[in-house]
C-alpha cells in the first residue's frame, strides 16, 4: 500500500521585540533573507545562506522553480518564500509574536535567522525609516523621529520558526 503524499511544510519566521515609539517593523516583499539551513533528515548545516525571493532557480528534472536550491549528491533540497493567506504582517506594539515571512520547505529547513539590512520601521509619529540595518546588533536599533520629536527604538529582538499545519498558500 502506498502512503498518502504529505504536504511539504510551510515554516514561518515569527519575531517579537520591545518597540519604543515604533508603530510597525516589517521586511519588504523583496527582502533578502540570511538563514542557516539544514537538511530536514539531518546533515550538514549551511550557515548564512541568502534566499532571494525574486530569484527563480530551475529544479533538475522538474518544471518547478525555487528561491533557494541546495544539492547534496543527486538530491535537491529547496526553499521558497510563499504567501500564506492572511499570515504575514508587520510587528506592531499590540503583538506578542508576529509572522514576518513564510517559507515552503522541501527537504531542508531554516534553523537560524540572521537579521541584515533592508527592513522598514514606521515611527509612532508616522515617519518611515527605510533600509534599517540590524546586522551590527540585531538586538538593538535606535534613531530619532523629526516628525514626533522623539527617539525611536527596537530592542530585545527575538525570533522563532514555527511549522504551520494546514497552511493555504496563495498561488500568485
Amino acid at each position: 500500500p502506498t502512503s498518502p503524499r504529505r504536504p511539504m511544510p510551510i515554516i514561518a519566521l515569527y519575531v517579537k521585540a520591545d518597540l519604543d515609539n515604533v508603530a510597525s517593523f516589517r521586511a519588504p516583499e523583496d527582502h533578502l533573507w540570511c538563514l542557516d539551513v539544514q537538511p530536514s533528515a539531518g546533515g550538514d548545516l549551511r550557515p548564512r545562506v541568502v534566499l532571494d525571493p525574486s530569484e527563480a532557480l530551475e529544479l533538475h528534472g522538474s518544471r518547478g522553480t525555487a528561491n533557494l536550491v541546495v544539492r547534496e549528491g543527486k538530491r535537491e533540497h529547496t526553499m521558497s518564500v510563499v504567501d500564506v493567506k492572511g499570515l504575514v504582517k508587520p510587528l506592531t506594539p499590540e503583538d506578542d509574536w508576529a509572522p514576518i515571512v513564510a517559507f515552503d520547505c522541501r527537504g531542508m529547513e531554516p534553523v537560524a535567522w540572521h537579521p541584515t539590512s533592508g527592513y522598514e520601521v514606521v515611527s509612532g509619529g508616522g515617519h518611515t525609516f527605510e533600509d534599517v540595518d540590524l546586522s551590527e546588533d540585531p538586538t538593538m536599533w535606535a534613531d530619532y523621529c523629526e516628525k514626533s520629536g522623539a527617539p525611536v527604538q527596537i530592542s530585545e529582538l527575538q525570533w522563532r520558526f514555527d511549522v504551520l499545519k494546514g497552511a493555504k498558500v496563495n498561488k500568485g
